[in-house]
């Protein structure tokens, strides 16, 4: 992703508008931001556009202020847009471009490792979601996700073949309470930290593609 700084801030009734240099425009509701919703035109207006064009923060709005990432906003976009063209398609995977298919796996690695952690992700998904998501984390060089996920897909090896597993979730009731300690406990709590690289290394990787 080459230089493309934040270059505009609006408001209106409703939402927060931020705009890029190469002239991408995204809105969210300002029900998202309690502190700009409740805001007067001067607090709103009082902000600062750091850390290399990639940020805003009103510095005035809180005790800390009150900071928005433009990474996220252009991750979160290039992951409806992808999930968009996945629903027209009937949420048939195999039908969507490679690029689509690597976002909608980060995307569903991201909702479901931070929502219910790697056994939630992969009992929703299974193997095809996983291997597309570890491959797009190799590609966009997410190596500390790549490796954890990898370590927890490896700890649930083997249950393949297992007599009492008929489905994907019949996994956590087969493992042993080490196991899950380990899955679901501390390697969980690593992959919130860990996962926090992908944006930033999507964003540049996929966008504007």
């Amino acid at each position: 992703m080459p230089h493309n700084p934040i270059t505009r801030i609006t408001f209106d009734d409703t939402m927060l508008c931020v705009g890029w240099a190469d002239g991408l425009e995204l809105r969210q509701h300002l029900t998202r931001f309690d502190r700009l919703r409740e805001a007067s035109a001067a607090q709103r207006a009082d902000f600062q556009i750091i850390d290399e064009g990639t940020s805003v923060v009103w510095p005035h709005l809180a005790t800390d202020g009150v900071t928005i990432d433009g990474i996220d906003w252009i991750w979160e976009h290039l992951c409806n847009q992808a999930l968009g063209r996945l629903h027209a398609l009937e949420w048939h995977l195999d039908q969507v471009s490679a690029k689509d298919q690597a976002i909608v796996a980060l995307w569903r690695l991201e909702a479901d490792g931070y929502n219910g952690g790697f056994l939630q992700f992969f009992c929703n998904w299974g193997d095809q979601t996983y291997d597309l998501a570890v491959a797009a984390l190799q590609a966009i060089g997410a190596e500390r996700t790549r490796e954890l996920v990898s370590r927890q897909r490896q700890l649930i090896d083997h249950l393949d073949g297992h007599p009492q597993l008929k489905e994907l979730w019949d996994i956590p009731g087969l493992l042993s309470d080490d196991e899950h300690e380990l899955i679901s406990v501390e390697l969980d709590a690593k992959l919130w930290d860990v996962a926090m690289e992908i944006p930033a290394l999507a964003v540049r990787h996929f966008y504007p593609g």
